[in-house]
């Protein structure tokens, strides 16, 4: 019961956002196409183009290669997908702009850059809204979720087709730790560009910096920064293990990347082969669902193995934060 209601929890905020931007005019115009029916007849063959920021080799690559190579069996091949991963057709950003214009087919970007035009992808920042990994795909997986989704980036000229890999985000600091708000003495992180981060932090006691992500071990380094709101995976990717003394496992956020495809190039597509992408990005869930809290755990332990101090919050912690991310869900 309490999965189902914050389900609908998030329908409803879905909902309403879209209700208050369109009351404000804020929503940009229908782009052309947007309400266009799939093409009809069989499914001229193409290669599209999938443009991502994490590196080659990575588990999100990986993931990638799975969904386009059910898509590519999906579709007898017709439909099969070139690979740029590590930014190579530019940061997240430029991605999104050029999924927009139609200049990129498609591209896996955070939620807190879509939300920048779609701001209902904010949901995905909002601290503490998902219990656990398992929670968090039973509702990315729904039906409604991907219908909501769609309403909103139909209206921008892109079509909401999944999200990634999964991971839970927590703190690491030099010095010492923040294992409740309270113990914060205005130490700076490097956070994610975004002002719900900003504002996350500042609720929390700590101050915060839009840092690239390739400067942030230097800047720990260096001392510009006591450290940053990433998350396990992250920090051993990026040695950050090297520069920090602790990390508490707050698992305020759950990050992935939402995959966006441009929608007259969807609108192009015949029914069949849309239903075949969609089925593809469905297909999938079931097995992240179960990988991913596996590969949180043991991205924890390799964190403590490095020499890392890391705390796990007892359910009274994890409250305190919860009380204090308040202000921000209002």
């Amino acid at each position: 019961m309490k999965k189902h209601l914050k389900l609908t929890a998030l329908i409803l905020t879905l909902s309403l956002l879209a209700s208050m931007l369109a009351a404000c005019g804020g929503q940009p115009s229908q782009p052309s196409g947007g309400n266009a029916p799939a093409a009809t007849g069989e499914q001229e063959a193409m290669t599209i183009q999938w443009a991502f920021t994490p590196p080659s080799g990575s588990n999100d690559e990986k993931w990638h290669h799975v969904v386009g190579d059910r898509v590519n069996e999906n579709t007898s091949g017709a439909i099969t997908y070139e690979y740029y991963p590590n930014g190579t057709l530019g940061n997240e950003k430029v991605t999104l702009e050029g999924v927009i214009s139609g200049t990129i087919n498609q591209a896996s970007i955070s939620p807190n850059v879509v939300a920048t035009v779609m701001p209902e992808m904010n949901v995905l920042c909002l601290p503490f809204v998902f219990d656990s990994l398992e929670h968090y795909y039973d509702v990315v997986s729904s039906e409604e979720y991907y219908e909501k989704m769609n309403e909103a980036a139909n209206k921008v000229g892109m079509q909401y087709l999944g999200v990634d890999l999964a991971v839970p985000r927590n703190i690491s600091l030099k010095g010492d730790p923040v294992i409740v708000p309270s113990d914060a003495k205005g130490q700076v992180l490097r956070v994610m560009d975004g002002t719900i981060y900003t504002d996350m932090m500042k609720l929390w006691g700590l101050g915060s910096s839009v840092i690239s992500y390739g400067e942030t071990y230097t800047a720990m380094q260096q001392g510009v920064i006591d450290g940053i709101e990433n998350s396990n995976d992250g920090n051993l990717t990026m040695k950050f293990t090297e520069v920090v003394d602790n990390t508490t496992n707050t698992y305020h956020v759950y990050h992935t990347q939402a995959t966006f495809m441009n929608l007259n190039l969807w609108n192009s597509l015949t029914a069949e082969t849309q239903e075949a992408i969609h089925q593809a990005f469905l297909d999938t869930y079931p097995e992240v669902k179960e990988e991913m809290p596996v590969l949180a755990e043991e991205s924890a332990q390799q964190v403590r193995d490095a020499g890392v101090e890391v705390y796990d919050l007892t359910d009274e912690q994890r409250q305190e934060w919860i009380d204090a991310s308040q202000p921000l869900y209002e």
